[in-house]
């Protein structure tokens, strides 16, 4: 029963749709044929029209080259009857301007309008008189122009003057007739009925002399040569028909031409393709007046006997449709688990990573001044290899997003702008670089240091991507809606687009492309941290990162930051010395780790520094209220107890603002935003001579500038 009244329903629809194609198709054609028709009569009107005109100018051009006959150019200047005759001609035209009479110098000798002419005007530089001292071209069209004395647009109708000596092909002056646009465009006004309709005059060369409705500053020059007049002319066409986009207002039109035999000139009368749509589409609701409610009628009585089969298809659908997008918010959630378990596993490694690497570094410093010559190389490579080690663990952190950051607002365009020599060569010759970066403000609150890694990680995974070349955008832009995953801090958002035009990741890849340690590329060229560090760097800073690719279609790297409302911050004064200070300099060392401190205190007492040392920042503080008489203390920033180094800090800001914190740390879930600048960060791990010179940089007195 059910394939029964789907076969019914099908055919009630099937049907009166086909034949009511069948009639839309044979209307439509026959909508056209009509039109074609009267489009033909109409531009039949306008050449009779434009032939007779030309016919006219012909005639009395020849009149005044008689009436000139045997004149040199001087008499006719001074010859007031040849201008009163030149000018009963021009007052029995209204379509002419003015006619004139130009010498072989190119000086304009008499006119229709003005006697004498004083000064003489010289039109040397005009189109009609270049194209008849070349060669006698007969009677000659030009372009159209701006009289420059009427400054009025017209175009020039010009023939040769008959020579002194008979036509024996000398040059001897042009007559000319200058033609209104004017004229034409309120003729053809009355011609056109009001809609879209366009006239249009063209010479043989493409050449647009005059069109009704005339657009300021819109009408093309010369026609292309794909235009549907210029290879009909081509062709040899006299008259005919062809649809073409109109280059001046862009509107699609169907086109009807004629020439005007025997000069080199076309007239076109287009009609708008969508009035003729329209047309037909009336005819057609007509007819569907009639049709539409017998079908409606056949289709609701076969309708309401399926209504209860497609309600039980609907819901089942919509179970479906649910089970799926249960699995889909199942699945994202398994990944956000995966993802926030491994950040946390691979932050606690990197964490005790850097402390190993800390006391590893301190000892092979302080060991190196003991070591024979011939042991210097074994040194160095050990030394190399500790240094690979620090530069896994700081992706590791980035990508758990526990790495000690420093953020501070700037703008993403400027950033990635003083980027743009590092960028360029970092890739290949092969490998060109767009930029594509939104004007105006793009302010963000995160790590310069993060994110000029990140950027950079980003582009060389794109330059891998494409072994044999190609291109890679890098793009930016403020947006006003944050998308999910971006957190809100009312300013928007700010979103990063890396793409490239490589060989792209199937679904399978992409899904575990921000995994820690998951790389396609061979054994040695690549450790699988780089879009995990990109992805730990995007969270840390409140934002997200995606990545959108398939195989041979490149790949797109997306990371939406939240914007910022905040200004660049200028640095605060950093505190001044203590005045009449003398002796060594005082520090007070806080390290939990046994190692760490051992190695840390024995490199600054050989640096020549006074050294106290605290297991905790609890002990620490115990240790400031009865003797505070310190320069500078470095502390640890996770520490047991209750007091991590963030708050030591900040008690130590409080409490004894004269003494100045250096953190040493590369793990940190406290952002150390609003410490200020006598608060400075040196990542684990580090060397004592780094940690020295740099506490002796936090010791030097500001300059001022």
């Amino acid at each position: 029963m059910l394939r029964l009244l789907r076969a019914m329903l099908v055919a009630s629809v099937l049907v009166p749709s086909v034949l009511f194609a069948v009639i839309a198709w044979r209307d439509y054609h026959a909508v056209v044929a009509e039109t074609e028709r009267n489009m033909n009569k109409t531009v039949q009107v306008l050449h009779e029209h434009l032939h007779k005109i030309f016919d006219t100018v012909q005639q009395t051009l020849d009149r005044v080259d008689e009436r000139t006959q045997g004149m040199s150019w001087d008499e006719i200047a001074r010859s007031e009857s040849v201008h009163v005759y030149m000018k009963t001609l021009d007052d029995e035209l209204p379509q002419v301007g003015v006619i004139a009479l130009i010498d072989p110098n190119g000086f304009t000798r008499a006119l229709s309008r003005a006697f004498p002419v004083e000064p003489p005007t010289n039109v040397s530089d005009r189109e009609y008189l270049r194209v008849q001292r070349d060669h006698d071209a007969g009677l000659f069209i030009s372009e159209p122009v701006i009289g420059r004395n009427t400054k009025a647009r017209q175009f020039n109708v010009s023939r040769r003057r008959s020579g002194p000596g008979g036509p024996d092909g000398a040059f001897n002056g042009i007559l000319v007739a200058a033609l209104h646009a004017d004229y034409f465009k309120d003729f053809y006004s009355r011609v056109l009925p009001g809609g879209e309709e366009s006239i249009s005059i063209v010479r043989q060369d493409g050449t647009v002399l005059m069109r009704v409705p005339e657009i300021p500053n819109a009408n093309p020059a010369r026609l292309s040569p794909g235009n549907g007049l210029m290879q009909a002319s081509a062709r040899g066409a006299g008259e005919g028909m062809y649809r073409n986009v109109s280059q001046v207002d862009g509107i699609d039109r169907l086109y009807a031409f004629k020439r005007i035999t025997p000069y080199p000139v076309y007239v076109t009368y287009g009609m708008p393709q969508t009035e003729i749509m329209a047309t037909w589409r009336r005819n057609m609701l007509l007819y569907a007046t009639f049709a539409l409610p017998a079908t409606l009628a056949l289709v609701g009585i076969t309708s309401l006997a399926m209504r209860r089969a497609r309600s039980e298809a609907v819901a089942m659908h919509r179970w479906a449709e649910e089970v799926r997008n249960r699995e889909s918010l199942e699945a994202a959630l398994r990944q956000s688990q995966k993802m926030e378990a491994l950040g946390q596993l691979t932050g606690g490694v990197a964490h005790d990573f850097n402390n190993l690497l800390t006391a590893a570094l301190a000892n092979l410093h302080l060991m190196a001044p003991h070591l024979p010559a011939p042991g210097a190389r074994y040194l160095d490579g050990t030394r190399t290899a500790l240094e690979r080690a620090k530069k896994l663990t700081g992706q590791l952190l980035a990508f758990s997003r526990q790495e000690a950051v420093d953020p501070q607002v700037v703008d993403l365009a400027d950033s990635l702008r003083a980027m743009d020599d590092l960028l360029e060569r970092s890739v290949r010759a092969d490998i060109r670089l767009d930029w594509d970066l939104d004007p105006g403000p793009q302010r963000v609150e995160v790590d310069p240091v993060q994110l000029e890694m990140a950027v950079l990680n980003l582009v060389l995974n794109a330059r891998d991507a494409m072994p044999d070349g190609g291109r890679i955008r890098i793009s930016s832009r403020a947006v006003a809606d944050p998308e999910p995953g971006v957190e809100d801090r009312g300013a928007g958002a700010v979103v990063l687009e890396i793409a490239d035009t490589g060989t792209g990741m199937p679904p399978d890849v992409a899904a575990r492309a921000f995994d820690p340690f998951f790389t396609t590329k061979s054994m040695g060229k690549g450790t699988g941290l780089g879009l995990s560090m990109v992805y730990g760097f995007a969270r840390q800073s409140g934002g997200t990162a995606r990545i959108e690719s398939a195989p041979g279609r490149g790949t797109v790297v997306r990371v939406a930051l939240p914007a910022t409302a905040k200004c660049p911050a200028a640095d605060l004064p950093m505190p001044e010395a203590a005045a009449g200070a003398t002796g060594p300099v005082r520090l007070l060392v806080v390290e939990d780790n046994a190692l760490v401190l051992m190695a840390t205190v024995e490199g600054l007492v050989q640096e020549g520094f006074e050294v106290m040392t605290a297991d905790h920042g609890a002990a620490a503080l115990e240790l400031l209220e009865q003797d505070s008489a310190f320069d500078v203390i470095v502390s640890d920033v996770v520490m047991p107890y209750g007091v991590s180094g963030i708050d030591l800090a900040r008690q130590v800001r409080e409490r004894w603002p004269r003494i100045r914190v250096l953190l040493t740390s590369g793990y940190s879930p406290e952002s150390l935003t609003g410490l200020g600048s006598d608060t400075v960060v040196l990542p684990k791990p580090f060397t004592p001579d780094q940690l020295a010179a740099r506490i002796r940089a936090l010791l030097r007195p500001a300059t001022v500038a």
